[in-house]
């Protein structure tokens, strides 16, 4: 080992030989092969030292988390860098697009929500089809594609597309020939033949015009039952996110007989003739599946376990939608006068006007489909602002759908809304109650052919995007599942929990009899049922309980299999004129209500019923 002395002599006398007191050039040739091999040798140490301190800083930022790697550019932004790579058939200005505002507080996870990228689309966005001065492209609407999904059973579905005005169509199916041509709108379509479920099948058309003659084809088409999934942010809430999600991903190949299509988050005041599409139709693989809808990709695997056919998925969701957005201009003038709270100019992130864009962009454009079912899950922004008006417009809003579709009793399935974080005037109760048009439990007179996936037992307080987006999907898809069944096939299946018959009080006590039963008193939570008294000369007449200035919790005393007996005494001398369960924005931890089916597990929904005295 040298000292450093030594290092320095050598140094010097390498550099000024002429004064070294031995001055042989093979003493000066040593020296300078000694003083090389430790300059070399002490630069590979100070570069093993300075690696060795770069990689402790980067894993030590790292592990803080805030190292973040450069933005990758995903499919999805560069389809909203040229429209035209997302629907061909858009021939409209770059002006005519203009992305929403992006709310900063959803920016909590790896990958954003597909609506903060939604597009509007100005009136002059939609395809001029048809025109004399230019010619257009003979083709199928955008949303036929290869491994789709069709419509099994009567009335069979229809098939249509975009052509110069008079172009004949010839359309080859299963052996048989159909002719249609082009309409005054640049429209052609024809209605094939029902078929059983199954497939695969080609669809090919041909038309000629001008000695010309163009043939496309759309190729491994199934048969099978489409549902459509809308709503708002929960319903857009993908797989990746959901709890099992990784799971679902993994096991994605094994069914390759569902295949599902995302429509681009858009909006619009006029209604369109084809929809952005987002994600193409496709059979589900880990990379596509993943920012899928989870909930409805968790009904469809479930639909196809049990019926063993193909199923096709719609996902056509916006985040922070309220429902006036996602309803057909009937229904806004129906409901005009029952609009009680609402600020009518309210809408898409606080924006104005907003009311029917989403059904002009993302639903009309799908209406000549024939489809099996709806699956719906939005009211989140109803409860900030328009808890009153959703009881006239959420209604209105399904028949509207069903008119539309052709279908009077098109079976609609829907999430009564789960618990979020307490926030002052956020009507989540309330709201949860206009859900069954203010009587508990669907179906019923009002909300025929419907049915509902309870999930206000379904707190998840630790969820990164907050409670009211809870990762439970499966638990929800599986009671939309159990309820599908009864309503859309009419396969007998236990889907609703208990709900209440009657209310009878006596001597300080009030017992309810529930039906749907037997019943199982899973917790006994102290806020779980509340009372409303009343007394003096307007006890029992016409009054309201939503006019009632103040709510008691009352405790339970005993159950049986179908009757539950509260201690009503806070009553006193008052008369007690009203009951109501679970009446929180979140009444209890996960699983953990007060009312479950003994023998379906299913919770019982909240509810407020008058008592007989």
């Amino acid at each position: 080992m040298f000292s450093f002395f030594r290092i320095i002599r050598l140094l010097l006398f390498t550099l000024f030989p002429k004064y070294h007191p031995q001055k042989s050039s093979s003493q000066t040739g040593l020296y300078r092969t000694q003083i090389r091999a430790i300059i070399f040798t002490s630069l590979v140490i100070i570069f093993l030292i300075a690696s060795a301190i770069i990689l402790l800083i980067f894993v030590s930022q790292l592990r803080k988390g805030s190292f973040k790697p450069p933005p990758v550019l995903s499919a999805e932004d560069e389809s909203l860098q040229d429209v035209k790579k997302i629907s061909p058939t858009l021939q409209q200005p770059q002006s005519a697009i203009t992305s929403s505002p992006l709310p900063p507080d959803f920016m909590l996870i790896k990958r954003k929500w597909h609506y903060l990228e939604g597009v509007f689309l100005e009136s002059n966005a939609e395809p001029r089809q048809g025109m004399a001065e230019s010619v257009v492209e003979f083709r199928f609407a955008n949303y036929f594609q290869d491994e789709m999904v069709l419509q099994r059973g009567e009335p069979g579905s229809e098939i249509w597309g975009f052509g110069e005005v008079g172009q004949n169509v010839v359309v080859t199916f299963a052996g048989q020939t159909l002719a249609a041509s082009v309409n005054d709108s640049g429209v052609w379509g024809v209605r094939l033949p029902s078929m059983e479920a199954g497939g695969p099948y080609e669809i090919s058309a041909s038309s000629s015009m001008k000695n010309l003659t163009v043939d496309i084809k759309i190729e491994s088409v199934l048969f099978g039952d489409v549902w459509l999934c809308s709503g708002q942010s929960n319903m857009e809430f993908s797989v990746e996110w959901m709890f099992n999600g990784s799971q679902e991903v993994r096991g994605a190949s094994s069914y390759p007989t569902i295949r599902f299509i995302e429509i681009m988050q858009s909006r619009s005041h006029v209604p369109l003739k084809e929809p952005l599409i987002r994600q193409e139709w496709s059979s589900p693989d880990s990379d596509k599946l993943k920012e899928f809808s989870g909930i409805c990709w968790a009904f469809g695997r479930r639909l196809q376990e049990r019926l063993h056919i193909p199923i096709g998925l719609i996902g056509a969701y916006y985040g922070n939608s309220p429902i006036k957005a996602w309803s057909s201009s009937e229904v806004m003038d129906d409901c005009r006068d029952h609009t009680g709270n609402t600020d009518w100019n309210y809408g898409l992130g606080g924006a104005k006007g907003d009311r029917t864009v989403l059904w002009n962009a993302m639903i009309a454009a799908l209406l000549p489909l024939e489809i099996k079912g709806v699956l719906w899950y939005q009211g989140e922004s109803d409860a900030n602002v328009n808890f009153v008006g959703f009881l006239c417009m959420f209604p209105a809003m399904i028949k509207s759908w069903r008119t539309h579709f052709r279908r009077p009793n098109l079976p609609f399935g829907f999430v009564q809304l789960a618990c979020r974080d307490d926030e002052p005037g956020i009507a989540t109760p309330e709201i949860r109650w206009h859900q069954t048009a203010d009587l508990g439990v669907v179906p019923n007179e009002l909300l025929p052919n419907t049915f509902m996936a309870v999930a206000l037992d379904l707190s998840d307080p630790g969820a990164p995007l907050g409670q009211h987006h809870p990762r439970h999907k499966e638990e929800i898809a599986e009671r939309l599942f159990f309820g599908a069944l009864n309503v859309a096939y009419n396969i007998a299946t236990p889907f609703q929990g208990p709900s209440p018959a009657s209310v009878r009080s006596s001597n300080g006590r009030a017992t309810i009899t529930f039906i749907n039963g037997p019943i199982i008193l899973r917790s006994n939570l102290s806020s779980a049922f509340d009372v409303c008294c009343r007394g003096g000369a307007t006890a029992g007449t016409n009054f309201r309980w939503e006019d009632c200035p103040e709510w008691k919790p009352v405790t339970i005393i005993s159950t049986t299999d179908v009757d539950l007996t509260l201690d009503t005494s806070v009553c006193r001398q008052f008369t007690l004129q009203f009951i109501r369960y679970a009446w929180q924005t979140t009444p209890c931890p996960y699983l953990q209500c007060a009312l479950y089916g003994a023998d379906t597990a299913l919770p019982a929904g909240p509810f407020v019923a008058p008592v007989t005295n």
